[in-house]
């Protein structure tokens, strides 16, 4: 019979096997795991099915809820007002064993727990990742004591609030011991809401706020850290950046850098170093940091079979975040019920990441990116209407933040958020102001001759027509300037031209022209040997003082791959491309300039 929960009459030590029901072993029943665990329930015959969850916690806690317990605000000041019990969260008809997992058997298909061995079909492990505070030399010993807290896990955020209370003046630093951590947006937070906190109790001027970080800037995406950088700077709080941390001086209450540099404290929040779980590198699966080697877009392991990867343990680079691990979750549950039906995983995780930050005084900043696009301006989810605001700080934003609580524990870990359609798991720009995106605003700078390619090729007037498409065919070129005596540009050759020469139809004049008008299409040209005969007059040419944002216009208005660059004489002095342009926003553009 399924059961839910580990009986209190069951052995120190057992073996799960296999029989006639197959089994679906889900390793963490935090964030990831618990989502999980009830899609599958909703879609899995459970005649056929047993889902296994194993976890060592007895709780589960919503995270985003310890950003504010340090300072106990709105309503989040105890453990009740952010801990439930673990099982809570899981489906009734899944067997939860309460153990800690040691490692994975993958070949054998295995699981080995402090209490046994646990067989499976298909694993999904969504272990997290964990504070580890013997990275730091000196950060263990005095954690919790001497002014050294840390709000990343419940206990510590607690331990933190008399320390907090009592600051009336005094230095606050806010130090990333190291990269990657969870939830890279929360240090800049609570320094936002350090701000708030100390303006409320009247002792803000006396209280110096810095966040010190290994970051260039207040965050790693360069469009978000223009943001929070200007809001850090309105709030008088200080940035250290390129900072490495090596050790923490309790005695003397200084943070000690690998480069030699300093920063003194009165009360230090430290984000320690967060590494994956051991396990994970006990089996062979990790990358050296207990973070599993995970497809970035199917989210199957790199090397082992049957195993998918969720949340904070998989080593792709994106946050590691709650709407993370949600979105995540539909990629990883499809997939492995399309591979349970003989069929193959498809990559359809785009890496989408959206969270929430707070700035103090009942506002917040929302971010929604991936693994390509980095956070835009404009309106969430729907374009026009939001209601929320995008890299702008808002108060709707800030009761966005606050409601995710309740969808937290009543939609997105039962496993119900996949069936709003106003939050794909894939992003998309919705909503989203493209002039914000830096690729954008750089063709808004970037002149057309810095990325031109000036060795052009071109053809006198009267050049034959199978010269012509000889050359373009030799140097893989879909058109060629047509210049006169004086090298002039008279006209250009394209595919295109050739294309309307060799369609020979009989369609009437009338019917051309409407072709012409509504559809956009080229006439049909017969006749004639050399290119005077069919090349396109005049053609469509830009300078190269005009920017791109100038010649992307002109190639989508006219559908045409390149524009030719000429002088004030007309001369040809350059082409630019479509190649040219993708360059740019690829970052593979070598020759790109601002003005």
């Amino acid at each position: 019979m399924p059961y839910h929960g580990l009986p209190e009459r069951w052995p120190a030590t057992l073996t799960i096997e296999r029989h006639d029901m197959k089994n679906i072993v889900i390793l963490g029943a935090g964030t990831g795991g618990a989502i999980v665990a009830n899609m599958l329930n909703h879609k899995l015959d459970q005649k056929e099915w047993t889902i296994t969850v194993i976890d060592k916690a007895a709780e589960h806690h919503y995270q985003p809820g310890c950003l504010f317990i340090p300072f106990k605000l709105y309503g989040y000041e105890t453990r009740e007002d952010i801990a439930r019990d673990i099982t809570s969260t899981l489906p009734k008809a899944a067997k939860f064993i309460k153990s800690e997992v040691m490692s994975i058997d993958h070949v054998n298909k295995k699981v080995e727990t402090n209490r046994g061995l646990i067989e499976y079909d298909w694993l999904v492990c969504a272990l997290g990742c964990h504070c580890a505070l013997d990275e730091v030399e000196g950060l263990a010993e005095t954690m919790g004591k001497n002014g050294v807290h840390t709000f990343y896990y419940l206990d510590a955020a607690l331990a933190m609030q008399p320390d907090l209370e009592a600051m009336q003046s005094g230095k606050l630093v806010i130090d990333i011991a190291d990269m990657p951590i969870k939830c890279p947006v929360a240090p800049i937070e609570f320094a936002f809401l350090a701000d708030y906190y100390f303006d409320m109790k009247g002792v803000r001027d006396k209280i110096d706020i810095t966040l010190v970080t290994p970051y260039s800037g207040a965050f790693t995406k360069p469009n978000a850290n223009r943001v929070l950088t200007k809001i850090a700077w309105e709030k008088h709080i200080n940035i250290v950046p390129n900072f490495s941390l090596e050790r923490v001086d309790a005695k003397n209450r200084t943070l000690h850098s690998y480069e030699g540099s300093t920063v003194e404290y009165d009360l230090l929040s430290i984000i320690p170093p967060n590494l994956g779980p051991q396990a994970i590198e006990n089996s062979g699966l990790g990358d050296g940091t207990g973070y599993a080697l995970t497809d970035p877009k199917t989210l199957k392991h790199r090397k082992a079979n049957c195993m998918y990867f969720i949340g904070d343990n998989t080593n792709v680079s994106t946050s590691k975040a709650g709407s993370v691990a949600h979105f995540e979750a539909e990629t990883v549950v499809e997939n492995l019920l399309r591979e349970i039906e003989g069929k193959k995983a498809r990559p359809t995780f785009d890496g989408h990441a959206n969270c929430y930050i707070e700035s103090g005084y009942h506002k917040a900043l929302l971010l929604d990116f991936n693994y390509d696009v980095e956070p835009l301006e404009g309106k969430f989810p729907m374009a026009m209407f939001g209601p929320f605001e995008l890299l702008k700080e808002s108060h709707m934003n800030h009761m966005g933040k606050i409601m995710f609580d309740w969808i937290y524990w009543n939609m997105l870990l039962p496993g119900l958020l996949p069936m709003v359609p106003l939050l794909p798991s894939q992003m998309n720009f919705i909503g989203k102001d493209m002039s914000t995106h830096p690729k954008i605003q750089q063709s808004q700078k970037v002149k057309v001759g810095g990325i031109m390619t000036r060795n052009v090729i071109t053809v006198p007037e009267g050049t034959a027509l199978n010269a012509a498409a000889t050359l373009m065919a030799q140097h893989n070129i879909s058109s060629l300037p047509v210049v006169d005596q004086n090298n002039k540009l008279t006209g250009v050759l394209t595919e295109a031209d050739f294309l309307s020469s060799l369609n020979i139809r009989d369609d009437s004049a009338i019917k051309n022209m409407f072709n012409m008008i509504l559809h956009r299409k080229r006439p049909a040209r017969h006749g004639g040997t050399t290119v005077d005969s069919l090349m396109t007059t005049p053609p469509i040419t830009i300078r190269e003082d005009d920017v791109l944002q100038v010649a992307i216009r002109l190639m989508d208005k006219n559908r045409i791959k390149r524009l030719i660059v000429t002088d004030d004489d007309n001369h040809v002095i350059g082409i630019l491309s479509r190649p040219d342009l993708i360059g740019l926003f690829t970052g593979k553009g070598s020759k790109a300039n601002a003005a």
